[in-house]
């Protein structure tokens, strides 16, 4: 500034690149408490501390809260600066500006007015030329990858990312270089998943030399990601996250857009996979006749797979967005998660539960759900229980399948608890306890079976509850139960006697003995053990 040439930097040279964006006015010794960052300082000598150590502190707060320069205009018969004071001002790289004497205050505060005024109406016209040209982006049918494209050619050329609140790139401008950066500082990971989930919006820094600049993209309560800038610090000032505002205030024009297709085309593909569960003659050859055009090959070895999450929406889990957006985002890694385990399924969402019908292995037909399980509770954090359906190799028979992951997954829960999954052809009994709907009735059935035996006290109940587990196991082999329990042969045969006293002679009754196997599957049912 042409005004203030014949200024003299006494101390805090390593910190004149700051920038200013505002004007203060010291007249008062306890300024503190009016002071914002980023401000032009102005003194005299007159309200400055008198000792040495409080002067030095004052520079040092004044450095804390972010100030720009310390610009004082001593006077004709002030003091200089004590020495203490500018070493502080050159350790925190504080400028402190010599004022000439001929310098009035009121022409630096109209002339750096001047200044910061401009800068703001160039700020915003630059602004109003960034959103112009997204706009038009969205407007000619442009989507994210031309977003971000257009973003990182007006930043010179910085990283750009959207992406989703996983952290999953829908569209991302990088070049090796930087993305070799971005992999060692750990932004980014070997798959090209952004992990920046702790870092809040705005500006921060990254590294010496390197700034982020995240923007939520969002439409009113439903937030669809993040857009993501890195680029060099010299070049990320303030019109910088001005620009990544605009662009992702246009990226959640695209993203919403882009929710509007996907949600007809998600309802569309669910009635169609809805029609194959559940349609019967005419209605399943329509929609076999339509699976094409989702991608579906259904003419393949295949098991019905149906899930429910175990969690209930809410504002709290949802970060006060609304639950059925919540939901949606549920359903959403659902059918990613199908795709990625096998692109050629079906996926779509019925009322409380997750479909899909997925390709079945030959040597394990579950192979694909299981991945999928494991894939959803790492990407959610939450837990989802499975059905999966025996393999089904004629596409007429997928409503066959689709019953038996129902009950697969109903009975999993009732008997193993939530947050497993469960084929139908591992059921065994428990397909026929399913056609049981009265717990009621189950718990009667264990109390009349074991009534006696579960009366114990608790240890020697578990004990003897395992023996008898164990013998009906070994075929009533006294030996080989001994050993699997590694208890003494004669240690065994006192334990029968007492359960033969506790629930009838069932070494010698192979009736009394499926009572007792069935009662004891029963009872591991967690509905029944309440």
């Amino acid at each position: 500034m042409e005004l203030l040439a014949d200024a003299e930097v006494l101390a805090g040279a390593g910190g004149l690149d700051r920038q200013i964006q505002r004007l203060n006015v010291m007249t008062v010794p306890n300024i503190l408490p009016w002071t914002k960052e980023h401000e032009f300082m102005l003194s005299t000598g007159y309200p400055l501390p008198q000792s040495e150590e409080e002067l030095a502190e004052l520079v040092r707060q004044f450095a804390h809260r972010g100030v720009a320069v310390f610009g004082i205009k001593f006077g004709r018969y002030a003091r200089a600066l004590p020495q203490r004071a500018l070493d502080t001002a050159d350790e925190l790289a504080l400028p402190i500006v010599r004022i000439p004497e001929d310098v009035a205050f009121d022409d630096i505060l109209s002339r750096v007015f001047s200044d910061i005024v401009n800068r703001q109406a160039a700020t915003i016209a630059r602004a109003q030329e960034i959103h112009s040209s997204f706009l038009h982006i969205v407007l000619a049918g442009g989507q994210l990858p031309e977003i971000a494209a257009k973003l990182s050619e007006l930043l010179g050329g910085a990283a750009v990312f959207v992406a989703d609140e996983d952290g999953r790139t829908r569209a991302s401008v990088y070049n090796a270089e930087q993305r070799d950066r971005l992999v060692d500082i750990g932004v980014l990971d070997g798959q090209g998943r952004l992990r920046t989930a702790h870092l809040g919006p705005g500006a921060q820094q990254l590294a010496e030399d390197l700034t982020v600049i995240i923007a939520p993209v969002s439409a009113g309560e439903l937030r669809c990601g993040r857009l993501v800038v890195v680029g060099p610090s010299d070049q990320m000032g303030p019109e910088v996250t001005v620009a990544v505002d605009q662009a992702a205030v246009v990226a959640a024009l695209d993203v919403t857009r882009q929710l509007a297709v996907d949600a007809v085309e998600r309802q569309f593909a669910a009635n169609v996979l809805h029609d194959l569960v559940t349609g019967q003659g005419a209605d399943i050859d329509d929609a076999l006749a339509q699976c094409a055009t989702f991608g579906w090959d259904l003419h393949r070895r295949l098991v019905v797979v149906v899930s429910r999450a175990e969690w209930v929406p809410s504002r709290e889990r949802a970060g006060h967005t609304d639950p059925d957006l919540a939901q949606q985002r549920y359903l959403d890694l659902w059918c990613s998660e199908v795709r990625n385990q096998d692109p050629r399924g079906a996926s779509a969402g019925f009322a409380t539960n997750l479909v899909a019908v997925v390709g079945a292995a030959e040597d394990d037909p579950a192979a694909v759900p299981r991945e999928m399980w494991s894939g959803l509770k790492a990407t959610t954090r939450h837990e989802f229980s499975m059905g999966v359906s025996s393999p089904v190799d004629d596409p007429r028979l997928i409503s066959v399948g689709y019953e038996q992951a129902r009950k697969a997954l109903h009975m999993g829960r009732r008997a193993r608890g939530p947050g497993k999954v469960t084929s139908f052809a591992d059921l065994g009994l428990f397909r026929l306890l399913s056609l049981v709907d009265d717990v009621g009735e189950l718990r009667r059935f264990v109390d009349d079976t074991l009534g006696p035996l579960l009366g114990l006290e608790e240890r020697e109940r578990a004990e003897l509850l395992k023996t008898l587990d164990v013998l009906l196991s070994s075929h009533l082999n006294v030996a080989v139960a001994s050993r699997a329990l590694h208890v003494h042969y004669n240690t065994m045969r006192h334990r029968i006697a007492k359960l033969e006293q506790l629930v009838g002679p069932f070494m010698l009754d192979s009736r009394l003995c499926l009572h007792l196997s069935v009662a004891l599957q029963v009872l591991e049912m967690p509905d029944v053990a309440r």
